[in-house]
């Protein structure tokens, strides 16, 4: 009977806390938790009748913080005592959604401005050590058609193959093409191999009649817009200028 009573009262206590702190997100948004909070309230919707509290710190300690719990795949989430599928299931999906989210709006609004690109590009590198290049495939309003993730390589490294690039610019009848890739190691400088690239993509898109606007270089929660810095090649009667190519790279 005391153990009944006992058990009671910590249930109470438990649901006056959550009434609480899902009253303080009505009023103040979710702005007003600490991060530890955050996960404690994001595991209310999976886990109805226990204290969320002492995972949410355990999940930070075995991670180091909210960004890398978020950044966390499934399995890694499985690993820390107390996860179960449906909790590593509703945290692992935070960045997919996130990503769904912009692709939509930038479906709607249009991607005519660096700022915009940049706000679309920087959630698709997020928490990813290896280099990955992705094309957006514009229509002539610029809005969005597709992005594509053209090239997964290694952490300071990746092949590009143009011939793909062009193939899914024509499919997705495009009219103009943004390219972007991340260096993992935080510096967003381009290099001298990444001109080389750019400037053999943007011919061969000319050939078949889309501009590349741009080549965007990542780097954690920075960028480097080639177009911006005066880096980008120049198409002359067809031809890459070189000898521009060289002396840009950074």
């Amino acid at each position: 009977m005391a153990q009944r009573d006992k058990a009671g009262a910590e249930h109470n206590v438990h649901e006056n806390h959550r009434a609480r702190m899902q009253q303080r997100v009505q009023t103040y948004g979710l702005e007003s938790l600490a991060d530890h909070e955050l996960l404690e309230y994001l595991l209310f919707f999976v886990i109805p009748r226990r204290d969320t509290n002492p995972l949410a710190h355990r999940l930070i300690d075995h991670f180091g913080g909210l960004h890398q719990v978020l950044d966390a795949s499934y399995d890694q989430l499985l690993e820390v005592e107390g996860i179960g599928p449906a909790s590593a299931r509703l945290l692992s999906t935070y960045l997919p959604v996130n990503r769904c989210y912009l692709r939509s709006r930038a479906q709607r609004a249009g991607l005519e401005t660096l700022e915009k690109q940049a706000e679309y590009l920087l959630p698709l590198f997020h928490g990813q050590n290896m280099e990955i290049v992705y094309e957006l495939l514009l229509d002539d309003r610029f809005r969005l058609l597709r992005a594509v993730r053209l090239a997964e390589g290694v952490s300071n490294s990746v092949q590009l193959d143009t011939k793909k690039a062009v193939a899914e610019a024509l499919r997705s009848g495009a009219t103009t093409v943004v390219l972007a890739h991340n260096h993992p190691g935080g510096y967003e400088v381009p290099s001298a191999d990444d001109a080389v690239i750019t400037g053999k993509l943007m011919q061969q898109l000319d050939v078949v009649g889309i501009a590349l606007l741009d080549h965007i270089i990542v780097a954690q929660d920075r960028y480097l817009s080639m177009r911006a810095t005066g880096r980008m090649p120049r198409l002359r009667n067809g031809s890459v200028e070189m000898e521009f190519l060289v002396s840009s790279g950074g």
